[in-house]
């Protein structure tokens, strides 16, 4: 085997597990990571640097670099497809069966309030919020990287 067929097998792997990792994680968050994104990288990792350094040791630091790079990529690829409208509008067009949506249906079916519910879904999940009847908490844990957003925010207010 060529070192460049090592790696297109490895950003192959890279891709195929990261389905299987989605398929036994979903979405669950540990902000801000996703788990499926966080183990599939660590899966993909130990299997070809450990490989690369028994079959190509001179080159094994090109494979660490080619797995973080497909981390950062698949990571922020994922979180634009999750996060951004627009890239939410442009998939259901191309689902609807015509290429067309009437707006009044869709507002019915993504509006503010699906929004909201999605975000704080992901807060919660993420354990960065709490909720209590109908009030939210922001945790307050060293952890918690909203919290730490918080202090340097309320920090630069003060000054």
């Amino acid at each position: 085997m060529t070192f460049h067929s090592f790696i297109f097998l490895n950003i192959l792997t890279y891709f195929f597990s990261l389905r299987a990792f989605f398929a036994i994680f979903k979405m669950k968050y540990y902000f801000p990571f996703r788990y499926a994104d966080f183990y599939n990288f660590l899966f993909n990792l130990f299997l070809f640097f450990s490989l690369s350094i028994i079959y190509f040791p001179k080159q094994s630091i090109i494979i660490l670099f080619i797995n973080l790079n497909l981390f950062y990529i698949f990571f922020h690829l994922i979180n634009m497809i999750v996060t951004s409208p627009r890239t939410k509008l442009i998939i259901d067009l191309k689902e609807s069966k015509k290429n067309e949506i009437r707006i009044s249906e869709y507002f019915k079916k993504y509006n503010c309030r699906v929004i909201v519910d999605n975000r704080i879904k992901r807060l919660k999940t993420s354990k960065q919020i709490i909720q209590k009847k109908n009030y939210f908490f922001l945790r307050k844990n060293k952890k918690n990287f909203l919290y730490i957003i918080f202090l340097i925010f309320s920090f630069i207010e003060n000054i």
